[in-house]
């Protein structure tokens, strides 16, 4: 009974110190009663490859870099400009079309025309020969053409291009989105991994401490040698913690710089959060959260959009049913034609209509239907999609809140059991062992209050995010 008590005050610390492996945990100071643990000696940051000065950067600051930095947004801004510039294609067939035919030929020689009249003539008379054509000739005709007809389909391309301005404007929108809340993510996870990697050290040093007095007890022989070695097997488990989670700071930090568009190993801090996390439900309810998704979310409007660009393909398909009319006014001016207008000019109208077609016309619009229906189809499976998404965000939000309090309580009892142990430890009523599973016991309690806060503010994050709200920072 007795080996079995030591076994789990000694396997206690391990326990406790799971929670500072854990890559999706997040840590923040808990308000404390019991005497806090000392603070770990600072770790160098040269031992693991990083900057040796860094600079403190605030949330809204780390958003507002990557926005300006993050490739996912730049690609976006380059296709708002095609877009821009497909449109800007569009408008200029509104207005006439200036152009211009030329041409020069040097020949191998002139061309004339002579004649024979049949008749005597008188001596040394002959008739001239009829230059028909130099040996050199050029002509420039301009000509302006101006469409009629085809100002419908025209009109109709031009609001399909200025639609697309749109969708690429909103996907533009929903990049920024996105990498803003990824960068939230990244930041609070950054902050959790040093206050888990805070915990680990000072884990250690408490537990140096305990393995101080387990050996000074094994020197007296107040313990055997096997309750010295488990005190020194839990202190070698806590110092293996205490690296991996300096490596997991590194890894995190990288993660966040490449996703703000920096090198991986940017002098980046962020800012420890202080205070309380901000309020978030008020009188809110599942069903106003899917209602304001579904009328704020940018991934709405764009297919909003997307089905208004499907509708003017439809009467754009429609309108090639329609002859093509352009009016056309032309000046010609010619040199070395004899029998050519040397200087013409003309106004009329030109006409081109497909009669039959056997029915490439009739099945163009067919499919331009077809794609309309599939917009709307994909616009009514998008918007159950946004209010399921709404939905698990708020309950996500609404968990993470109860945690937060759950773990907080355990706060509570966790600091008064490691007091009360302490007490007994010193009036010789519980051994060093007690306070090591006591201990233990806090720093899991601890770690967990700080990984349900920050699991908060990230799920805050998140029900702004499927909800349309703007982002905190953003």
């Amino acid at each position: 009974m007795r080996d079995a008590l030591k076994a789990r005050r000694l396997a206690a610390p391990a326990l406790g110190l799971t929670i500072v492996v854990s890559s999706s945990a997040a840590l923040a100071q808990a308000p404390s009663t019991a005497p806090a643990p000392a603070p770990a000696p600072a770790q160098a940051p040269a031992t693991m490859d990083m900057a040796t000065t860094t600079r403190a950067t605030s949330l809204a600051e780390a958003i507002s870099i990557a926005l300006r930095q993050s490739p996912d947004v730049l690609t976006q801004e380059a296709a708002v400009s095609a877009a821009e510039s497909q449109r800007a294609q569009v408008s200029g067939q509104f207005g006439p079309k200036l152009h211009l035919d030329a041409n020069a030929q040097q020949w191998n020689s002139p061309f004339d025309l002579s004649f024979n009249l049949g008749i005597p003539l008188p001596a040394g008379a002959s008739v001239p020969a009829l230059r028909v054509r130099d040996a050199f000739t050029w002509m420039v005709s301009p000509e302006i053409i101006q469409p009629i007809t085809p100002l419908f389909a025209i009109y109709d391309q031009y609001k399909m291009q200025d639609y697309g301005v749109d969708v690429a404007t909103i996907k533009r929108e929903v990049a920024r989105r996105e990498v803003a809340f990824q960068v939230v993510q990244g930041y609070y996870r950054l902050l959790e991994a040093e206050r888990l990697s805070e915990v680990a050290e000072a884990s250690v040093t408490q537990l140096q401490a305990q393995q101080k007095e387990a050996q000074s007890l094994f020197d007296n022989g107040v313990i055997g040698k096997n309750d010295l070695l488990r005190a020194q097997l839990a202190l070698a488990s806590a110092r293996q913690r205490a690296i991996q989670m300096r490596g997991q700071v590194v890894l995190v930090r990288s993660a966040l710089d490449t996703t703000m568009g920096l090198p991986p190993d940017s002098p980046l801090e962020p800012v420890p959060f202080t205070g309380e996390p901000p309020g978030f439900f008020g009188e809110e309810t599942i069903q106003s959260a899917e209602s304001r998704a579904v009328v704020q979310r940018p991934e709405v409007r764009e297919v909003d959009k997307t089905i208004a660009q499907a509708s003017s393909a439809v009467a754009l398909a429609k309108e090639k049913f329609l002859p093509q009319i352009s009016a056309i006014g032309n000046y010609t001016h010619q040199v070395g034609q004899q029998f050519l207008q040397e200087d013409a000019a003309y106004v009329g109208l030109f006409a081109s209509w497909d009669v039959w077609d056997w029915g490439t016309t009739v099945n163009g619009v067919h499919e331009a239907h077809a794609k309309l229906d599939e917009a709307r189809i994909a616009r009514k499976k998008l918007e159950d999609e946004v209010r399921l998404e709404a939905r698990q965000a708020f309950v996500n939000a609404q968990t993470a809140r109860d945690a937060l309090d759950v773990a907080r309580t355990a706060v509570a009892q966790a600091e008064e059991n490691y007091r009360i142990v302490t007490k007994k430890f010193e009036a010789n009523a519980a051994t060093a062992f007690d306070v090591v599973d006591a201990e233990a016991l806090l720093t899991e309690a601890r770690g967990q209050v700080q990984t349900a806060l920050y699991n908060l503010l990230i799920a805050r994050a998140a029900l702004q995010r499927a909800t349309g709200e703007r982002l905190d920072g953003e």
